[in-house]
């Protein structure tokens, strides 16, 4: 190479630089505002996914069998009137008469069913609303995560079309320089072909800006035409120390999810002594009027006992005991899963932490110095375009990494305060 061509090139690739012609591709990747749907803070997104439509249904059922248990009467069952009416051949004058009787009753039950029968429905009511906040604190989970991958995934369109635009500029400033044989045609190739690479990223950063945008909206329970847009800075919860630790693996229990397993059991067990007590000990009372065919009226107290001789309920109760023996057990597997997954979740916020710190103060800085030292050095003449375009690809690499883990980070220490500050005060242990 000619040194004159060389300077001209030099002089060409350095600033200030004439306007770049624009190739023929245009910068296509990018949410326009009729494309876009709502943006959503973070907290708007968990706040709506609270109040989903699956949520408010958990939380519907909760109330409406509060409400209708509430309303069952301490009676075990309903009074009963028995009425036989007939008639008989007076034998004094051999005429037809009417007579009748007819007895009230009221059953009892000596065996506790209508405490039984209380708890029964209050074991119920508990399952229900844990049952509905497990719900509740899944849909924010989900739409925490969402939102943070919503929030990446623009950070990264943003790094991707400026990375295209540095990218589009150089080729065209290297497509001169080749004209001037500053530089060789398959130098400038290559610089078109960088360009063209980030041009392709840029339009998937798009694609992913708008899928993670629908799966936003499916998180937080809203039908949307147009994805929304994850806006506002990053949640910054803070996490607990690791001398929190033992004490809030020990706590798994009173996770939602967890306690309605154990809810779940008590329930089944409750269900089993109302069907056992239901075939125990029984009382009938009431009253029995009668007319015999003279005309003669009279009336009589009806006393019965039921006692639990031959049958006491364990065909109706033997579902209950399995169904109470299962559940604790899926109790006591839940419980210990959950404390693996809360120490796992615990660890990861330090981890992502350490990445983070990373990714932040050691390979972005040190990938931007590389990539502006090939860049001096280009237009100095001692290297070559290849290497410049490779420092520029992994600053690109870099820049993308930053923007996960910051999100991965964010999402680690926004799992573990949900998680702890959802669990239910006294739940199972």
């Amino acid at each position: 190479m000619h040194i004159p061509a060389l300077l001209v090139g030099l002089a060409i690739l350095g600033p200030p630089a004439p306007p770049a012609p624009k190739p023929d591709v245009q910068v296509t990747a990018q949410i326009l505002p009729s494309e876009a749907g709502d943006p959503f803070t973070f907290d708007q997104a968990i706040g709506l996914a609270s109040r989903a439509p699956a949520v408010a249904g958990a939380e519907a059922a909760a109330a409406e069998q509060r409400k209708v248990g509430d309303s069952v009467s301490s009676l075990i069952a309903n009074p009963t009137l028995n009425v036989q009416p007939g008639a008989a051949k007076d034998p004094l004058d051999d005429q037809w008469r009417y007579m009748g009787e007819a007895t009230l009753m009221q059953g009892w039950n000596l065996s506790g069913l209508p405490g039984d029968r209380k708890a029964s429905i209050r074991a119920e009511g508990d399952q229900l609303t844990a049952e509905a906040r497990a719900a509740a604190l899944s849909h924010r989970l989900g739409a925490a995560q969402a939102w943070l991958d919503a929030w990446a995934a623009r950070q990264s369109l943003a790094d991707a079309l400026k990375e295209f635009e540095l990218a589009r500029d150089f080729s065209a400033k290297m497509a001169r320089a080749a004209e001037a044989a500053a530089f060789t045609r398959a130098e400038a190739a290559d610089a078109a072909t960088y360009a063209a690479e980030a041009h392709v990223l840029a339009i998937s950063a798009e694609g992913d800006v708008v899928e993670r945008g629908y799966q936003l909206a499916v998180a937080m329970g809203q039908q949307a035409e147009k994805p929304p847009l994850a806006a506002g800075p990053l949640p910054r919860p803070p996490s607990p120390s690791r001398t929190d630790w033992p004490s809030i693996l020990d706590a798994a229990g009173k996770l939602p999810a967890v306690a309605a397993r154990k809810l779940a059991s008590d329930a089944d067990r409750a269900r089993e002594a109302e069907l056992r007590s239901l075939k125990g000990w029984g009382l009938g009372t009431g009253v029995k009027g009668t007319r015999d065919y003279l005309g003669t009226w009279g009336a009589q107290a009806v006393l019965e006992v039921s006692f639990p001789l031959f049958d006491r309920g364990e065909r109706e109760a033997a579902p209950m005991a399995a169904a109470a023996a299962r559940a604790q057990g899926e109790f006591q597997q839940a419980r210990a899963v959950a404390a693996t997954e809360i120490a796992r979740a615990l660890h990861e916020v330090e981890h992502s932490g350490e990445v983070l710190a990373a990714v932040e103060g050691e390979l972005v800085p040190a990938a931007r110095v590389n990539a502006e030292a090939r860049q001096a050095s280009l237009r100095a003449g001692e290297t070559t375009v290849l290497e410049v375009l490779v420092a520029r690809r992994v600053l690109t690499s870099a820049r993308q990494r930053l923007t996960r883990a910051q999100a991965d980070h964010a999402w680690a220490r926004v799992k573990v305060w949900m998680l702890l500050a959802d669990m239910t005060p006294g739940g199972a242990k």
